[in-house]
């Protein structure tokens, strides 16, 4: 049986991936400070003693919001680079024959605002704030991993959404409960244009990346899941107040500071080389989520 350590196991994209392995009979290792305060990924001696025995790491583990990064830039960078090297480092010290391959969770936010929709893998990256920058330093990290001889896969997300136990100030969450709550949505920037990706099929894809490398794959190139298709916040307040029969109101205020304006991703790579496709539109995932606020 293959073991699998899966950091940040009890994140939006931890908790539906830990379900899914654990439905296909993967052994996990599941490591998050929500588990185990000791759990701490800046600490390389607890990142190597947890994941000295496994076949695989996929490390999603990480300061993952991009207001919160700009108010805590030393707790991000440690979390997402000193933890991502830790990560590697930890895979690299075993011998080549028994190192485990890695997969690294990245984000849209490397590629900033670009001119041009929908974004391919090959775009430059332009990271707009300590986020991006800090996916994109540990991009770097898993590249000079690869050169010493690691099986590495960088995986991208855009704005993964589905779950009402993730975040409440992000936007979907706090969109959901307000048409539930019938109370005021906060739109920053109602022309901010978002692709959301919902959380079952984006542990989908990375299924299908941890069955190439189970069985030999090594060289995967950067890969994104995306619908391809944009949302405005606009269009998305109007879904919300549609779901609360009218009842919100709007409350538009300006862009945050370091926000990037538009993202929408090309699907094309995902699906050449994974056959993957998104199944959920943004529609049915909204109205699942309202729903399952209404129950809670």
């Amino acid at each position: 049986m293959t073991k699998i350590a899966v950091t940040g196991s009890s994140g939006l994209i931890g908790r539906e991936l830990v379900r899914q392995l654990k439905a296909q009979g993967k052994e996990l290792v599941e490591i998050d400070n929500e588990i185990d305060k000791a759990h701490d990924i800046a600490d390389a001696a607890t990142v190597t003693k947890l994941t000295s025995d496994c076949q695989g790491i996929i490390h999603l583990a990480a300061v993952s919001r991009v207001a919160e990064a700009q108010d805590h830039p030393l707790r991000t960078w440690a979390s997402n680079v000193t933890g991502t090297h830790n990560v590697l480092d930890a895979a690299l010290q075993r011998q080549p024959t028994q190192q485990p391959w890695v997969i690294h969770a990245s984000s849209r936010e490397v590629y900033g605002n670009q001119p041009r929709q929908a974004i391919t893998e090959d775009t430059p990256m332009t990271p707009l704030n300590i986020y991006g920058r800090s996916k994109a330093a540990g991009e770097a990290m898993v590249y000079g991993a690869q050169d010493a001889g690691l099986t590495v896969s960088i995986l991208r997300f855009a704005n993964v959404y589905g779950d009402i136990y993730d975040y409440s100030d992000r936007v979907i969450p706090a969109f959901a409960r307000a048409a539930v709550d019938g109370t005021t949505l906060r739109v920053d920037d109602a022309g901010t244009c978002m692709d959301f990706t919902h959380v079952t099929d984006v542990c989908g894809g990375i299924s299908k990346v941890v069955e190439l490398l189970i069985n030999g794959e090594t060289t995967l190139p950067p890969i994104h899941f995306a619908t391809g298709t944009g949302t405005t916040l606009g269009e998305l307040a109007r879904m919300a107040v549609a779901a609360s029969n009218n009842t919100c109101e709007l409350n538009e205020v300006e862009k945050r500071e370091a926000s990037v304006g538009c993202f929408i991703g090309d699907p094309t790579r995902a699906k050449s080389l994974l056959g993957w496709t998104h199944k959920t539109p943004l529609q049915d995932g909204f109205t699942e989520m309202v729903d399952a606020f209404r129950k809670a």
